[in-house]
């Protein structure tokens, strides 16, 4: 008993004397990045314990650790640092970017940021991506940089809306829009203009003073957001200071624009004639041979109508500075940026003045506060598309080149009946209407974000964000009393006012704590609440005395006069675990419980959630030793719903307005549906991301599956339900919300990118693309045909539907089409041939080629797009390739010459004949053709003058030479419009797309 006692006392005396000779030491020191700006919030950890501690705001650490321990530096988006101490009781770090790592950083929701694919499916799109594009909206910056994505825009006015899909259209009625989200909080986002072409609330948003944009694709990250976030969602970060002195960015860009794709080609005054007198003579007979010159043309005059409407190039410029800076507990950035674009036609513009202020501010080691200021003033001229009379696209096409655009004394010609003065055609002089009429609208954006935040504990923090963000819109449309549409009324004028409110008040806690080293828990509570309202006020007057009096007071005639307003209210609760084991194992759940008012009172309130896990591989002991550097598998499932269907959708509603038999009417305008709930989205994620050689190559793949449940649609009443009226100017159609059937959208991503060389030489490159299958699976109606398309339970909901041209008969020239609408037994009879399935108006394959050279301060950038697998319909083919049908009037395209003529030719189009009843340019596949392309979007060279000039003044002074949609490859040879046409594939005589070339200098110091 004493020698165990004797034992036990030698073993605690050994104890002690070991614990005073290896007490804690303590290391201090400063992290900085690559530039020696000062890293805030590194984790210095001592490695194999839960030890650890961050930087404070100057870089600052201080850590006690055992004698010989190893301690780990780490921070999102630099490479990790291992240092073995070693007597040393400073060791200051430099951080060095990792590339790869740094292009997965993502703010996931409500402020959460983390490595991109722990367990969900997100994409990034940096700075540097977007910077200086000569580019207005957001949205087109995220073409071929992000898999899942699809960007259609229809028209090429500067400024303008573009839509997009992430993974698919998810909706047939509801919305189809991603959410956007400025610094955690959801913005306005659309098009809000009312009588302009198009317009686009993000284009209020200067690209420079983006830090990163993400883009949510599955339910791990959705499903933060809720029913806003049904069909995905794109989060902008916008840049912040950082401590340390002043830097100064300076950037100016200038150049020209052309059009991207230059559309079908006009006839001259002689080809036309040839083309008419033909369709004449084939006809009437011979004696209208000459017909053309004789009657209509006598002065051989052979306008261009083209040129008339078009700039000879259109001007392209921007500037932007910006500082930031700040101490240990005061961080600013500032910016204002100015941005003009001129579209390739007369008349058409878009510019915009934006200033930035962001100031976080840290009143103690606990408390921080920050407030976001944004404020921007677009300024948009826009001209009408389609069938509109004042379109000049329309112009140069259905304009005969026999009139003349001016008299001989410089004014533009009007015809010669001055008491109806119109063209030859009874069309307008688009010219002319172009210098006299215009359709303006101006923007005016302001946002405001505040923030507070209160670390309670170490590990528990209070954070508080309110969001008022305000948009009015004043639009202003002109129509001259001397041609055109108001020649009748002597003049019109249009005013329009619109504002849309949106407020968004969010609390979160969020709790991170450890347990037995290596599981690391957070836990995140979040109340949000949010409230839209909508207001517009419109008038319109007619009778204009005098040319220059435009506004709607001056006018003699009052027109009308209205206005309406709306509201949506949205609350929401949310509970957010995440879970991960040594950073190799990962485990995330949420939910959601959501209210809405656009719903009826039972059914307001929704419950979504998500699941979500990922395993590390390469963490593995068994993987550690390999060139395998990352090798992550992760799945995700839940359920997200959608409310995107309008404040009064579940209510019977009545409208006043119109005019019925000269009065104006009080008429039905909603029936309600008490039953009507939220639509669904259960989307499904498998993914693995991989890395080899130390992360020089890596990638992702992903399979997806995304099924829509309770689709919300608007059925229209039968005519014998008494809803409809019908008004003087047509019937009104009353529909009702119901919930009708389920869609899926179905598909594969594909990621790969590689570090090809990084010395002095360094090229990177990354490809990706995408694959979606839409397929509606039920509807409680059957074929419901619209137009050129029809939903079909099997067939994508942009399914297109309408006879198959078989080509022109070579014997006769007469048109053919195929019996049973796909091939086989041909028919010149129209009514005979059936309708049939002819492809859908979304690209199935989307992606992307990026490649960055650079070679001691010379850079070289290029980003090539592409979409496969869809087509696009000509809607104005019917009037401008319509073999003699149209001809007379109407001059159409250039390639009504390949006609046939003769026996035995083999022409594109059929004979000519004039009035002809053969349905011809009735609606079919000879006017449908494949979109497949492939599009140079970007590419830039630059060079650092920063070493040649002063490297003690500039950080950076890059100048450089950019062309943006410089070269577009078609695949079908007959399609002479841009592909890249709006969601629904028609083309609609629309603005072209732009293509520009700029050179510019970026300066920083």
């Amino acid at each position: 008993m004493k020698n165990n006692l004797g034992k036990i006392l030698t073993l605690f005396l050994l104890f002690v004397v070991h614990s005073l000779l290896a007490q804690d030491n303590t290391v201090s020191g400063t992290i900085t990045d690559e530039q020696g700006m000062p890293l805030p919030g590194v984790n210095v950890i001592e490695k194999g314990t839960s030890n650890g501690v961050q930087t404070d705001f100057d870089g600052n650490y201080s850590i006690s650790i055992a004698e010989g321990a190893t301690i780990s530096f780490s921070y999102i988006g630099f490479a990790t640092k291992d240092v073995k101490v070693a007597n040393q009781s400073t060791i200051d770090i430099t951080m060095e970017v990792d590339a790869a790592a740094l292009d997965e950083v993502v703010v996931t929701g409500y402020g959460k940021k983390k490595t991109v694919k722990e367990t969900s499916a997100a994409s990034v799109v940096t700075a540097k991506a977007i910077e200086d594009r000569p580019i207005a909206s957001v949205n087109d910056m995220l073409k071929g940089n992000s898999t899942g994505v699809v960007v259609t825009g229809g028209s090429g006015q500067p400024g303008g809306k573009s839509s997009v899909q992430i993974r698919g259209i998810s909706s047939l009625n509801a919305g189809t829009s991603p959410l956007y989200v400025i610094d955690g909080v959801p913005v306005i986002s659309g098009d809000y203009t009312r009588n302009s072409t198009s317009g686009d609330v993000l284009s209020s948003i200067n690209n420079n003073d983006i830090e990163s944009i993400s883009i949510l694709k599955d339910a791990s990250a959705t499903a933060l957001y809720g029913a806003r976030a049904a069909n995905g969602a794109i989060l902008i970060t916008t840049k912040q200071g950082k401590s340390g002195a002043p830097k100064f960015n300076l950037s100016l860009e200038t150049g020209f624009n052309e059009k991207a794709v230059n559309g079908p080609s006009t006839l001259n005054s002689s080809q036309w004639a040839e083309i008419v007198n033909e369709g004449l003579v084939n006809a009437m007979g011979d004696k209208y041979s000459n017909y053309v010159q004789e009657k209509i043309n006598p002065n051989g005059v052979n306008s261009d109508w083209a040129d008339a409407v078009e700039r000879g190039s259109a001007m392209q410029q921007q500037a932007n500075f910006s500082v930031n800076g700040g101490s240990d507990r005061l961080k600013y950035y500032s910016s204002i940026g100015y941005f003009d674009q001129e579209s390739i036609i007369k008349n058409s513009f878009f510019n915009r003045t934006s200033g930035r202020v962001k100031v976080d501010y840290k009143l103690s080691d606990k408390i921080s506060i920050g407030q976001n200021l944004s404020a921007s003033f677009s300024n948009m001229k826009s001209l009408a598309n389609g069938g509109g009379f004042s379109n000049p696209m329309l112009a140069k096409y259905f304009a005969r080149p026999s009139d003349p655009i001016r008299n001989n004394d410089g004014s533009f010609y009007i015809g010669a009946d001055l008491s109806n003065p119109r063209l030859s055609n009874g069309l307008y002089n688009v010219p002319m209407l172009l210098e006299n009429d215009f359709s303006k609208a101006k923007t005016l954006k302001l946002q405001s974000i505040t923030n507070f935040s209160y670390d309670i504990t170490d590990h528990l923090t209070y954070t508080s964000r309110l969001s008022l963000d305000n948009t009015v819109i004043e639009e202003d449309e002109y129509q001259n009393p001397n041609h055109g549409d108001a020649f009748s009324v002597q003049g019109r004028s249009y005013a329009y006012d619109t504002r849309v409110f949106n407020y968004v008040f969010q609390n979160t806690l969020s709790y991170d704590f450890t347990i037995a080293d290596n599981n690391n828990f957070n836990v995140l509570l979040v109340q949000e609440a949010q409230k839209n309202q909508y207001r517009d006020v419109s008038s319109a007057a007619e009778g204009f005395g005098k040319e220059g009096l435009t506004s709607v007071s001056v006018g003699s005639n009052n027109l009308e006069a209205g206005g309406s307003r709306s509201q949506y209210t949205n609350a929401a609760y949310l509970i957010n675990l995440t879970y991960d084991y040594d950073n190799k194992y990962f485990f995330d759940a949420s939910y959601r419980r959501e209210g809405n008012s656009n719903f009826a009172k039972n059914n307001k309130w929704g419950d979504f959630y998500s699941v979500s896990v990922a395993w590390d591989i390469a963490k593995e002991n068994f993987l550690r030793d390999t060139e395998i550097s990352k090798f992550k598998l992760r799945s995700s499932y839940g359920e997200v719903g959608n409310a995107s269907i309008g404040s009064t959708s579940s209510l019977s509603y009545f409208k006043f307005g119109g005019q019925y038999n000269g009065r104006i009417p009080l008429y039905l305008g909603g029936v309600a549906n008490p039953n009507l709930s939220w639509e669904k989205n259960k989307p499904f994620n498998v993914g693995l991301d991989f890395g080899f050689f130390n992360n020089k190559i890596t990638g992702s793949f992903d399979y997806f599956v995304k099924k829509t449940e309770d689709l919300l649609y608007a059925i229209p009443l039968s005519l014998t339900s008494g809803a409809n009226i019908k008004l003087d100017d047509g019937s009104v159609e009353v529909s009702k919300f119901i919930n009708a059937g389920s869609l899926e959208n179905r598909g594969f991503e594909a990621s790969l990118g590689a570090q090809v060389f990084d010395n002095d030489f360094k090229w990177n490159t990354r490809i990706n693309l995408s694959y979606v299958q839409n397929e509606l699976l039920s509807l409680v109606e059957n074929d419901v045909i619209s137009g050129t398309k029809i939903l079909r339970e099997g067939e994508s909901i942009n399914t297109y539907y309408m006879r198959k041209w078989a080509g022109v008969d070579p014997a006769n020239g007469n048109p053919l089409w195929y019996v049973n609408g796909k091939g086989g037994e041909t028919t010149s009879n129209y009514s005979d041939a059936k309708r049939a399935i002819q492809g859908n108006s979304l690209p199935n394959y989307t992606g992307g080629f990026n490649n960055s050279f650079s070679y001691k301060g010379i850079t070289l950038q290029s980003l090539f797009t592409f979409a496969l697998d869809y087509k696009v319909y000509d809607s104005w083919a019917s009037y401008l390739q319509s073999g003699g049908v149209n001809d007379f009037n109407y001059p159409g395209y250039a390639s009504n010459l390949d006609r046939w003529q003769k026996p035995g030719d083999m022409a594109k189009n059929p004979r000519t004949i004039y009035n002809t009843t053969n349905k011809n340019n009735a609606t079919s596949t000879r006017y449908l053709y494949d979109g497949d392309f492939i599009r140079l979007s970007n590419l830039q060279i630059g060079y650092d003058l920063a070493n040649v000039l002063n490297g003690d003044l500039f950080n950076s002074f890059m100048v450089y030479v950019r062309g943006t949609n410089i070269y577009t490859h078609k695949f079908d040879d007959d399609l002479k419009w841009d592909p890249e046409t709006r969601a629904s594939g028609i083309i609609n005589l629309d603005l072209p797309a732009l293509k520009s070339y700029t050179m510019g200098v970026k300066v920083s110091f």
